[in-house]
């Protein structure tokens, strides 16, 4: 059974960052249900034309998420990227946690690899962190079998076409993956192009299966 880290909960922690009640976690047992927008069964949000059709995923075999971008979630994920949030964090880590569990249980893929997508180097020593990272962590990854290649515009500034052009080439692998199902890690799928440039990636070097796993799906218009 997997353990959250709870190295600074019991420190910080001492009300549900959802409803403001006192807990010992930061989603109390009666809001984290509410978090959840799929349901145990809805493993593979692929398998549903409306979802498909919000994301281009082409070279994914599967995606799963936790929720929609919508408060509270997308409060917590802007304030573990922007401000490094320590309670956010954790509060996102459990999602992460309850919706691995599903993925465990329901999924028929045998992971070979699980690892998060990474940021620019530049990114990285710009922020001082990746906070996908620190959102999965205490789950059995492994290093990253990607590397960044090129420093992007900021996705958030562009519309859904200019998205694909600005991640073409972006990503490259840095380890054998061929005949391996990868597991790829986000915080946020908006149009799904960061991720889809990294499981294109994946898929040219020889990978079995991508499948996608996400915090939050962000309906996109633009």
């Amino acid at each position: 059974m997997l353990q959250l880290n709870r190295c600074f909960t019991s420190a910080i922690t001492q009300i549900c960052t959802s409803c403001g009640q006192r807990a010992p976690d930061p989603v109390c047992k009666y809001c984290l249900p509410t978090c959840l927008d799929f349901d145990d069964k809805e493993i593979n949000l692929l398998s549903y034309p409306n979802i498909k059709r919000l994301v281009s995923l082409d070279h994914c075999d599967g995606l799963s998420a936790v929720s929609w971008y919508r408060p509270p979630i997308s409060h917590w994920l802007q304030g573990i990227k922007f401000h490094h949030n320590k309670v956010h964090q954790c509060a996102l880590s459990i999602l992460a946690h309850t919706l691995w569990q599903r993925f465990q249980k329901a999924s028929p893929l045998c992971v070979d690899v699980a690892c998060c997508l990474p940021l620019h180097r530049f990114r990285f020593i710009q922020r001082g962190y990746n906070q996908v990272e620190q959102i999965w962590q205490g789950l059995p990854l492994q290093p990253t079998v990607l590397i960044r290649n090129k420093k992007t515009q900021a996705q958030s500034t562009l519309s859904k076409a200019r998205r694909k052009v600005n991640l073409r080439g972006a990503f490259s692998t840095v380890t054998p993956i061929e005949g391996k199902n990868i597991l790829l890690l986000e915080d946020v799928i908006t149009t799904g192009a960061t991720m889809d440039a990294a499981a294109k990636a994946c898929k040219q070097q020889g990978a079995k299966s991508v499948w996608a796993m996400s915090i939050s799906l962000t309906p996109f218009e633009g």
